[in-house]
């Protein structure tokens, strides 16, 4: 049984089209199917049959995490997919007491916080939603499509339906709708057909962090019992780069990445060269666990040059009928996790724009959204402009900011409160504003680093305990 509440639902016309079948798109449509009679979800790709990967999500074999706001909104679009990922192999667990997590020069403290997130792979989370839409009877999955263009009206103010056409040419066709919802990702093309459409082009921020990683799946040894089901070594920015994960996923496996900033990230699909990097990193544990694990597959590279953020909050003008979600409309630096959630937080964002009535609900969508992404985006560029070699506009105070951030990694080194607080924030339960409560606030003017550094990590392995049995 569902532990979820559905969201409301306010029928406000006839057919809508999402394209993109990333996880915002496949989010996205099922929100749609409350409010529109018939949903179609179109993606270029064909759609494996299986947690399987597929051409256009390059990153879904590396580590994702879907934040436990994100996977909230999940629940309540798709009630019962918490049951359904976890029949499927999935688990829920502490985001504070599962993972052994070494951050800002030391080992953060493990207790029940009571944030939990899910513990699985990218490829087994969007087949399981993939089915669950599959499952809904007015939303229909047409892939193999590549979307071409957007049908408007004589007087281009309203978006009547999107072009399509099998990838790499053919004939054309074209589908009407009230509402098109554009998750395409970053290579989104909605900029310059609203350009081509007499808009002005959409302003774009761009922060180049050069970010890269590698990934690859290992058999969990048996008799493995670190007292950890994750593990997180991440650097003391701005003075280091590196950063290791071990999440721990379906069928007994550990997925595995390593990568860093400004380009020190592992550059080749190397055995020795992965085992290296592992080996560079602030604390010895990840190497210690993998080096004599045994690998399930080859080593997957991804690079990641920039954030990107459009403004379509700030266009001046924009056609009614149309809405952008997801990467197509804000692509956060990886590392940070917050991709899926933001853009489950855009869906449930256009839903109650939607609830509002049909007639003005695009213009509603993008000024929201706009708001919604301020946020993550902060969070996440704090971090990149951390480091002096990256380009981009430190906001007034960035400074200070960065002092207090600094200081709050230490006190949550040891400060229980302050760790739970730090994970509500992470995971976009509570706002920034959070952390600098009148409590945190004095909490962390008196810091102290000395105490940080006596919290006891996991205890480094004998290199027989990761020999499989």
């Amino acid at each position: 049984m569902s532990t979820s509440t559905p969201l409301p639902s306010t029928p406000v016309g006839t057919h809508a089209i999402v394209y993109g079948g990333s996880m915002s798109g496949l989010m996205s449509a099922g929100m749609l199917a409350r409010h529109f009679e018939r949903v179609t979800l179109v993606e270029r790709d064909p759609f494996p049959n299986g947690p399987m990967p597929r051409k256009g999500v390059p990153q879904a074999q590396h580590i994702h995490g879907l934040l436990t706001r994100g996977m909230d909104i999940l629940a309540d679009i798709l009630p019962g997919i918490r049951e359904d990922l976890e029949a499927a192999g999935g688990e829920f667990l502490d985001v504070v007491e599962s993972v052994a997590s070494f951050g800002a020069g030391t080992w953060r403290p493990r207790f029940r916080s009571g944030v939990s997130a899910a513990s699985l792979s990218r490829l087994l989370l969007e087949w399981v939603v993939r089915q669950r839409l599959q499952a809904l009877t007015n939303v229909r999955i047409l892939d193999g499509r590549e979307a071409v263009g957007l049908k408007t009206s004589g007087d281009r103010t309203r978006v009547t339906g999107l072009q399509l056409q099998a990838p790499g040419g053919g004939q054309e066709e074209t589908l009407e709708a009230d509402l098109v919802v554009d998750a395409s990702g970053r290579g989104s093309r909605t900029p310059q057909w609203l350009e081509a459409l007499g808009y002005p082009r959409v302003e774009e921020t761009r922060i180049h962090v050069n970010v890269g990683y590698a990934s690859r799946l290992y058999q969990k040894p048996r008799g493995f019992e670190p007292g950890w089901r994750s593990l997180a070594i991440s650097p003391k920015l701005p003075k280091e780069r590196r950063i290791g994960i071990i999440q721990d996923i379906e069928d007994d496996r550990w997925l595995v990445l390593l990568g860093g900033w400004l380009g020190d990230a592992p550059s080749t699909a190397d055995d020795a060269a992965f085992l290296e990097f592992a080996r560079g990193l602030p604390q010895p544990h990840l190497y210690e666990a993998i080096k004599n694990a045994e690998p399930l597959g080859p080593i997957h590279l991804y690079r990641f040059p920039h954030n990107q953020r459009r403004h379509y909050e700030r266009m001046p003008r924009f056609p009614e009928g149309l809405a952008v979600v997801g990467d197509a409309f804000c692509s956060f630096n990886p590392i940070y996790g917050q991709g899926m959630s933001t853009g489950a937080m855009q869906a449930e964002a256009l839903g109650e724009c939607l609830r509002q009535g049909a007639r003005g609900a695009s213009d509603r969508y993008r000024r929201r959204a706009g708001q919604i992404l301020e946020g993550p985006w902060t969070l996440a560029t704090a971090g990149d402009l951390g480091f002096p070699e990256v380009e981009g506009k430190r906001p007034p105070g960035f400074g200070l900011m960065s002092w207090y951030g600094n200081r709050f990694q230490q006190l949550a080194g040891y400060d229980e409160e302050a760790m739970t607080t730090f994970a509500r924030v992470q995971h976009m339960i509570d706002s920034p504003a959070a952390m600098l409560s009148p409590r945190m606030v004095l909490k962390v003017l008196t810091v102290r680093p000395d105490k940080a550094a006596q919290t006891p990590g996991p205890k480094p392995l004998a290199a027989s305990a990761t020999r499989a049995a």
